[in-house]
């Protein structure tokens, strides 16, 4: 019964770990436990564990005779975010190329670019519907850091992203342009990767989330202010 409890806790945390990141809660919004319980159909007990789990996630902020509220994220702190991506999966491309991929690495990194080719040329990245152009470009991102193969790393980089706007991505703000461009740097990591080329590789990677980082810049206080 206790193992159960706990599992179902976790699910529930989970479930609104993935609403907050994709956004269904508006910023400073109280998360209040019986309408939280009522939309996700559980007693308020998971529900309490999960807003303090998630207030240690920092996504929420607890406040006296308040309860539990949505964080709200400054553009001072998606920069940041952003920076220690750059940071992190730069020296993750790095160490890829120079130790080299197995076939089954390359294949799935591969068939992330042939993902992403097919969107483009059926116009599925649009910015009012890029979930799969989110699924693909995590695919993608995701196996160069699993084929570093060093778990710090891995979880690091895995926490950066816990922040609604990173979650997300900054696709809703992109252009048809911006969309081919993203397609071409992936393109041009895993060519440097192959190469065996860590250092072209590395900058490679930090130039395409810093191009990401400045297409939010651009865009962030008229969509959050």
């Amino acid at each position: 019964m206790v193992e159960k409890s706990n599992t179902r806790s976790l699910s529930v945390t989970e479930d609104l770990r993935e609403q907050l990141l994709a956004g269904a809660f508006a910023p400073d919004s109280r998360m209040q436990e019986v309408a939280l319980a009522e939309r996700m159909q559980v007693s308020r007990t998971p529900i309490r564990e999960a807003l303090r789990a998630l207030e240690q996630d920092g996504l929420l902020i607890y406040q006296p005779n308040k309860g539990y509220v949505v964080r709200r994220f400054e553009l001072s702190d998606i920069l940041k975010v952003f920076r220690v991506r750059a940071v992190l999966e730069g020296l993750g491309a790095r160490i890829v190329a120079e130790e080299g991929l197995s076939p089954q690495q390359q294949a799935e990194m591969e068939a992330s670019l042939s993902w992403g080719e097919r969107l483009i040329q059926e116009r599925r990245m649009t910015p009012e519907d890029c979930d799969e152009w989110r699924e693909m470009n995590t695919q993608f991102h995701v196996a160069i850091l699993a084929a570093a193969d060093n778990d710090l790393l891995v979880r690091f980089a895995q926490t950066s992203r816990k922040v609604p706007v990173v979650f997300n991505g900054s696709f809703k703000f992109y252009s048809e342009q911006d969309f081919r461009r993203s397609m071409d740097h992936h393109g041009l990591i895993l060519d440097a990767i192959l190469k065996r080329q860590g250092e072209r590789a590395d900058h490679l990677m930090k130039e395409h989330i810093y191009q990401a980082q400045q297409i939010v810049a651009a865009n962030f206080s008229s969509v959050f202010s």
